[in-house]
């Protein structure tokens, strides 16, 4: 399996793909011949999930080979961050985050001693039982270099927030352009608010001057390039929605 928190920080092109609530190994597989995608999307916060089916389509995930990226249902469940992990995802990311603390309750719940104080357990994982040699220090130091922890901007004031949300073990921030179009309508004078495009390469100037990468959630392939050339490093995409939508309506 690919070292994606690595790959994330050293800047590399990095592409996943939403699967809806009900997929199994079969549609993970029939995703991976269109595509091959670096991880597998499973959404909580807009879409019905439970903990029983996390742990099935983690474990369906690993035996191709794909780790599963997690977005949790609030923000204000960031104190559970440790107990979705050990259902089995990789990469866990925090809904429409703008209270530090709440950023750095996510961090710390993320990462086991020394640098948070996740819970050691959740023997049912799939992840780690190749990588570790099995025994209690083990996989927590495996995991501490492993877990990539995205924090997702939903306004302009998470925006200006980059600087003191990029704590040491934040991986890299995530683009909801749903919320920030309704938030960018608002305030329609706003130096970098005028289009999705000006408010992503703020962003992305932000990330970079606290050396934070820039992941954005769209819909059809062919749009890649764009996101790329505007400084995002990792893509989340929704084969569903593939030429479905016009090219300017937001994907959440």
């Amino acid at each position: 399996m690919k070292d994606l928190k690595q790959l994330i920080t050293n800047g590399e092109q990095v592409v996943g793909c939403s699967i809806r609530y009900g997929s199994n190994k079969e549609d993970i597989e029939k995703l991976l011949d269109y595509y091959d995608y670096d991880f597998i999307c499973v959404d909580s916060q807009h879409s019905p999930t439970n903990e029983d089916y996390l742990m099935k389509i983690c474990e369906a995930a690993y035996e191709l080979d794909k780790p599963i990226h997690y977005r949790i249902d609030h923000r204000r469940h960031a104190y559970l961050i440790g107990n979705y992990l050990d259902h089995g995802p990789t990469i866990i990311e925090v809904p429409q985050s703008e209270d530090f603390n709440l950023v750095r309750e996510a961090r710390d719940n993320f990462y086991y001693r020394p640098e948070g104080v996740r819970s050691w357990g959740g023997a049912g994982r799939p992840s780690g039982k190749k990588e570790t040699d099995q025994n209690m220090l083990g996989y927590p130091k495996w995991w501490n270099k492993t877990g990539v922890l995205m924090i997702q901007l939903e306004s302009l004031n998470a925006i200006n927030n980059i600087p003191i949300f990029s704590l040491e073990g934040v991986d890299c921030f995530s683009w909801g352009p749903g919320d920030l179009g309704v938030d960018r309508s608002f305030h329609p004078e706003h130096p970098f608010a005028k289009t999705n495009d000006t408010a992503i390469e703020h962003a992305v100037k932000l990330c970079e001057e606290n050396g934070k990468k820039l992941c954005v959630r769209h819909y059809d392939r062919t749009l890649r390039n764009k996101f790329f050339d505007l400084g995002a490093t990792v893509l989340m995409e929704n084969r569903e929605m593939e030429g479905k939508l016009d090219p300017d309506m937001p994907f959440y």
